[in-house]
Parts: C-alpha cells; structure tokens; sequence
C-alpha cells in the first residue's frame, strides 16, 4: 500500500498546484472538527475531480481491504479501556522488534485515538486509519525517572491515557502513585525507556518538557504499524487477543 498512497499523495499535491499558487506541506497532529453546511457558491473543481477519481476508487479498495475479526467491542474510555489496552500492547509487541534497545512500555495520548469504538466483526484498513488518522510517528526515549513522574502525574490529571500491560498506577489526588513497571516498584533514581507518539515527545498534550529529550524515530506511521500487525497476525491465522486489565486505578 505504500506505493499506492505515494502516488495519490503526489497526485492531490499537483491538484493544490493546480488550483492555488502556492502550496505548504503540513505535519498533522490533531484537529477540531466542525461541520458546516457547504454553499452551493462553491462548487466542485471538475478538474481535480477527475484527476483523483481512479485514485479515490483504488483508495476505497484499499481501505476496506479486512485485516481481522475482532470477538467483541471495543470501547474508548478512562481511565482504562479495552481499546486503549489492545492499541497500546500492539505498540508494545511492535516496538520492541522496531528499536535495538527494548522499551519498558507504551502509551498513547488520549485524544490522538479518534474513534469513540470499534465494532466486532470484521476490521478494515480503513477503520485503523479512522482510529488513528494522524500523520504521528512511534519514537522510543529513554527518560529519567522524575521526568517519568511528572509525565505520569499529567496523565492522572487528565484521568487516564492508553497504556501498555507493563505499566501500572493508581490515581491518587490527581497525582499517579503506587507505580509498577514490569512488576516493580517505579524508582525515580533509575532512567526508563518508553515508546510514544512524536506528537507527545515533542511537546504535545502539555509535555512541552520532553521536546528536548533525544528521541529514537522509528520512521513509521502508528497507524502502519498497528495494521502491519494485523495483517502479520492474519497471514499467520492467529486470532486478534484482547486484554481487559485494570492498568490505571482511582
């Protein structure tokens, strides 16, 4: 599929040539979505529309390409939710094959998963990219350990983010105590490593303190890597697993 959206990338660029004069390329890393009615003063360019037709029809081909079956719904809530689990363990499982040195544990920001849930059944190509349609990027750093706590803190304050299985705590004053990583007690004195969206580790959702940490960048969309997973899992005819732990306590 890479070469596929290679090319539509370049053909919706020479599209926005055709119709403006200048052209600026965007990193996308969240958005407000309001809808509006559409005058009918504004109608469609017939010719971009012609020139992205045969590309929109290979895309919808592509996007409901079915990578698995889910057996139950998946739900998006705080501070724990099935659907953050299963996203997060898969970052987990992919990132310690991505990055030559192995993370402690994953977590994704709350808001960058987009969909309120994912319906048993069949699951596409296109449902991962609603879920996650962000152009973010999974990048692994190692952080001190009060660096850590004050990333943890924000997220009890926030009431929860997704998290892998290897990580543990409990809400307290909106504060993230009784910390476990891989089963032991969180040490402050110690340095950990962790895989996160670029988005957070470049300051995003008032992490502003670990843009100046080194980071390792994996060079891989977050949604490419949860559908390659899928797609590895199915051409191995193993079933898609969830788990339902309580990882964040109140």
């Amino acid at each position: 599929m890479s070469k596929f959206y290679k090319n539509l990338w370049l053909l919706l660029s020479l599209a926005l040539l055709i119709s403006t004069s200048a052209c600026k390329t965007y990193h996308l890393t969240d958005t407000e979505v309001t809808n509006l009615d559409t005058p009918d003063s504004y109608p469609e360019d017939e010719q971009i529309a012609q020139l992205i037709e045969p590309y929109r029809k290979e895309m919808e081909v592509e996007m409901n390409v079915v990578i698995g079956t889910l057996e139950e719904d998946l739900v998006k809530a705080k501070p724990n939710s099935n659907l953050g689990n299963w996203f997060c363990d898969i970052l987990y499982d992919e990132a310690n094959k991505m990055f030559f040195n192995e993370v402690d544990f994953t977590l994704q920001n709350y808001g960058g998963l987009r969909v309120p849930s994912i319906s048993k059944g069949q699951l596409t190509v296109g449902k991962i990219y609603e879920l996650m349609p962000f152009d973010n990027m999974l990048v692994a750093m190692d952080v001190e350990g009060k660096v850590l706590k004050q990333l943890l803190d924000g997220i009890a304050r926030y009431g929860g983010w997704p998290i892998s299985n290897n990580l543990t705590f409990t809400i307290v004053a909106n504060r993230a105590e009784e910390i476990l990583i891989k089963g032991e007690p969180f040490d402050i004195s110690k340095t950990y490593r962790m895989a996160i969206p670029d988005y957070v580790a470049n300051g995003g959702d008032s992490a502003e303190y670990l843009s100046e940490i080194p980071q390792e960048n994996s060079g891989v969309f977050i949604r490419d890597i949860i559908v390659a997973h899928l797609e590895s899992l199915q051409e191995e005819k193993q079933p898609i697993t969830v788990d339902n732990s309580i990882r964040i306590k109140e």
